[in-house]
């Protein structure tokens, strides 16, 4: 088993390294929780991880078919022939919390996946339970193999899979709650909200008259910062700076394209840490905007678990923001972030400008923008035919270097197991 989340193959032995791998793939630990990788080829390459909260016991089956409905035609769009299922039990489930094991939870949602898995054409290759470092397969029934206490997976070969995986930059965090808390917003009073604050009030009423150009120093402004991190001389104002260019339709549109096909994965890390502080900066009634925008950075770079908590934060300041629909419905349905950024390549510099109408003037209400809003495009309205493009159709060059699902037979790293 391989597993390539960056830009070298880590090779890891089989479904014992799973604990290990596992919140690398997800961005943080899962608890109470399904994941269901997809894997591709005879290395069984991951082409995506799906997580969702597990049903309580004894949930209605009609509420299970739901969840699957949602889950297992991702994986299946997503390019994968066969798949893992891991579940990470609740405390009150944990089959070995008693001197004597239990048997393993939730057995009729395994069986329900591996029922619909099969029906797609994808072959389910394990489903496991997880408490810690201890697994048992679902599926296994030798007891040598896969004995009622479960195994406990080497540490030796535990440490080598997270060594190898933060080395290449992954930090997976303790919870979903801790993914969360890095969206919060910052009170009136903090400094860096402060800082922010005086740098937009600066700006004034030039936020309203956004261009092409303030878009491209915005970018530029990105590649300053990274080469001096840590300066907050450059941060806050391009903090500052990302919330009216996400709240205005031409710029934010035109934003979204330069990250998706022109930009670097280091400028994808800088725009994602910077939008995340608009973000936390912004009033309320901006806040899905950059939030939306920030869900599009993090799904390029391959982290679901945050595009998510993104799109939240934007619903949850306007549940009829319609870019952050469109992603969440890209994500529902499973589409590899490449396939964004082809259909981005496709939506011309020209095409932005020249679908805004006159009058981009300080009246301007972003409900009421005649600029190019990308839910109005149909070739993005229609998610169906995104089944038909394939990775090896687009560019390298105009997609994410960083996306831990992409093929590795170009230069896009993947990740496999």
């Amino acid at each position: 088993m391989t597993a390539t989340p960056f830009s070298e193959t880590l090779v890891v032995p089989g479904p014992d390294s799973l604990p290990a791998l596992v919140p690398h793939l997800v961005g943080f630990l899962p608890s109470s929780s399904l994941v269901l990788v997809g894997l591709s080829g005879a290395e069984h390459r991951v082409r995506v991880t799906l997580r969702s909260d597990l049903p309580p016991s004894g949930s209605p089956p009609d509420e299970m078919c739901d969840e699957l409905r949602r889950l297992v035609p991702a994986v299946q769009r997503a390019g994968a022939d066969s798949a893992l299922l891991v579940v990470y039990p609740r405390a009150d489930d944990d089959p070995w919390r008693d001197p004597q094991p239990r048997d393993l939870p939730h057995r009729d949602l395994v069986v329900e996946h591996e029922a619909v898995l099969e029906e797609l054409g994808v072959h389910l290759a394990d489903a496991v339970c997880v408490v810690g470092e201890r697994v048992r397969s679902y599926v296994c029934d030798d007891v040598v193999c896969c004995p009622p206490e479960g195994r406990v997976v080497a540490a030796s070969e535990s440490l080598r899979i997270r060594a190898a995986l933060v080395a290449a930059g992954s930090a997976p965090l303790a919870s979903r709650e801790a993914l969360v808390a890095r969206l919060a917003p910052r009170e009136a009073d903090d400094p860096v909200r402060v800082a922010v604050d005086r740098t937009r009030a600066l700006m004034g009423d030039c936020e309203a008259f956004l261009s092409v150009s303030d878009v491209d120093s915005f970018v530029l402004g990105l590649a300053a910062w990274g080469a001096r991190r840590g300066s907050s001389q450059l941060f806050e104002p391009l903090a500052a700076m990302a919330v009216p260019i996400c709240q205005r339709i031409r710029p934010r549109d035109l934003l979204l394209r330069a990250l998706s096909v022109e930009a670097t994965p280091d400028q994808l890390a800088l725009a994602r840490e910077v939008l995340a502080e608009g973000v936390r900066c912004a009033d309320p009634e901006e806040t899905a905007a950059v939030a939306a925008v920030l869900a599009v950075v993090a799904w390029l770079t391959g982290d679901g678990a945050f595009a998510r908590v993104a799109l939240d934060r934007a619903f949850a300041c306007d549940p009829a923001y319609s870019l952050a629909a469109l992603v969440s419905a890209a994500l529902d349905h499973g589409t590899p972030p490449w396939e964004w950024a082809a259909m981005m390549r496709d939506l011309s510099v020209e095409a932005i400008l020249e679908a805004t109408a006159p009058g981009y003037d300080d009246a301007y209400d972003p409900g009421d923008d005649p600029g190019v809003d990308l839910d109005d495009l149909d070739h993005l309205d229609d998610l169906d035919h995104l089944d038909e493009i394939h990775p090896d159709d687009v560019d390298p060059d105009d997609a994410d270097e960083d996306d831990p699902d992409a093929d590795a037979d170009d230069d896009r790293p993947s990740r496999a197991v």
